[in-house]
């Protein structure tokens, strides 16, 4: 990660916050994609596409053939033969629009041995989680405080069941849901990805995407909480695609990072064969999914800037290649925060462990706050919007302000909108599932479209249960 910031570990970041205005567009210039085009040669895949839109002026390829031949292939060795594979598929013409967009998520796993591969992989990541599950509360131990959060959680989860139970039924049975796609080798190395609907798809131009990522107090993270916000972006015609990473005690943020990094790489490279376009890429973390995707983004960015190879930067992908980046409820400085998060139960013996490098804490080096202050890459990184309630309790507003400070005092775009009356998960959860306008949704869509934008959803759940979830919620 990112080692300018020590430059200013000494001192809070003092820089005043200025007002910023919408932020811009920016078209940034995009790295070829390898697969289809050597180095040098960026305009092979525009050709490859543009043949194909010649030939079928009213059809978009990338989702279901995709689906279909690369969901459960992840050696190496196959990778350009699958690739070659879905571009003859593409320009051969032998299948309808019905064919390229009709498969369902169920139809995708279809196969010669997908059922007894998937019956192997379901039980190996059920086993897997369990065994977490026992780590973590050998580390936690039986505290009150997670005992008591844990009766919350459960309180919380039980009010919000009638919409839970909807988000439940659309993750395993809509066909705009492709589950568990791998992009990389290490555990729990795999993506959900939601497509918009039909009459998105027969636009011939790409569509925007979103790399997503949840947040969970660096434990109980999980790629399928990202499905409410999944559901409605792709609804308004934006690809989602939803990292899952290790958690602690199967990793380290040092591990959670390589994840990061990997997925976003795999999306930058492959997302063109699923319909998305490759120069409107963006990232959007929540909680301490924001604090990942943040230091990620650093340190790629003083990677270049420095030319050469940082902790935590590995795999490498250029920061050019995201068009903007959005913090939602995000944790950006571990270190002056380690104190107040012991009190709410993230105890700081486990807390060290988390923020640790090579087996020591390493909380300023791992706060993007702390990171970016006295660095001079500011301007290498794309504009930034931070999303933030007033009455977040987990993760203080005061830590969003700091951040954004920094990042205005490095060059930096950015722009701090907080709620006002809003919690660390009333954007999130409570919000949209009561309905009406959800402002989370509008705001990173007005980033994404730079323009505003403002919607009207149906309620998920009685109005009269999520305010009593939001009276027990132990966030």
């Amino acid at each position: 990660m990112p080692q300018n910031g020590f430059l200013g570990a000494d001192h809070s970041p003092t820089t005043p916050l200025l007002p910023k205005g919408d932020l811009p567009a920016v078209a940034v210039p995009r790295i070829a994609r390898e697969s289809i085009s050597q180095p040098g040669t960026p305009t092979e895949r525009d050709r490859v596409l543009n043949e194909h839109r010649q030939l079928h002026p009213q059809s978009s390829f990338q989702y279901s053939i995709s689906r279909r031949l690369s969901i459960l292939e992840t050696d190496d060795d196959l990778e350009a033969a699958r690739e070659q594979r879905i571009l003859d598929h593409d320009l051969s013409g032998k299948l309808t629009d019905e064919e390229l967009f009709g498969l369902g998520s169920s139809q995708a796993w279809k196969g010669k041995g997908t059922g007894w591969k998937n019956a192997q992989h379901v039980a190996a990541e059920t086993f897997a989680v369990l065994r977490m599950a026992g780590d973590l509360w050998s580390y936690l131990g039986l505290g009150w405080r997670w005992f008591y959060k844990l009766i919350q959680l459960v309180i919380y989860a039980g009010l919000l069941m009638p919409g839970f139970i909807q988000m439940v039924v659309f993750y395993f049975g809509s066909a705009r849901v492709i589950r568990s796609i791998p992009y990389g080798k290490q555990p729990r190395n795999r993506l959900d990805m939601y497509v918009p609907k039909h009459h998105w798809r027969q636009d011939n131009g790409l569509r925007p995407v979103v790399i997503y990522v949840t947040g969970g107090a660096w434990t109980i993270g999980y790629k399928a909480w990202g499905a409410l916000l999944g559901r409605r972006l792709s609804k308004q015609g934006v690809i989602v695609c939803c990292l899952d990473y290790r958690n602690f005690p199967q990793g380290t943020v040092m591990d959670m990072l390589q994840d990061i990094n990997t997925g976003v790489s795999w999306v930058l490279q492959k997302i063109v064969h699923y319909g998305g376009n490759p120069d409107a890429v963006y990232l959007v973390g929540q909680s301490c999914g924001a604090q990942l995707t943040t230091l990620s983004i650093l340190t790629q960015a003083e990677q270049e800037a420095r030319h050469a190879k940082l902790p935590g930067g590995d795999p490498r992908w250029s920061p050019k290649g995201i068009k903007g980046l959005v913090g939602v409820s995000g944790v950006y400085n571990c270190h002056d925060l380690a104190d107040h998060l012991h009190g709410r139960g993230l105890y700081r013996s486990l807390f060290n462990r988390i923020m640790s490098k090579d087996g020591r804490p390493e909380l300023k080096l791992l706060s993007p706050t702390y990171c970016v202050m006295g660095s001079t890459y500011g301007e290498q990184l794309p504009p930034m919007l931070l999303l933030h309630g007033n009455q977040d309790v987990c993760a203080p507003v005061s830590n969003a302000t700091q951040f954004a400070e920094a990042l205005e005092g490095a060059g930096a775009e950015v722009k701090l909108k907080l709620y006002d009356g809003q919690t660390h998960t009333s954007p999130l959860i409570e919000n949209p599932m009561r309905g009406g306008q959800d402002q989370l949704m509008d705001d990173i869509l007005s980033f994404v479209q730079n323009r505003p934008v403002s919607t009207r959803q149906i309620p998920l759940c009685p109005g009269f249960l999520i305010s009593a979830a939001a009276m027990i919620c132990p966030f």
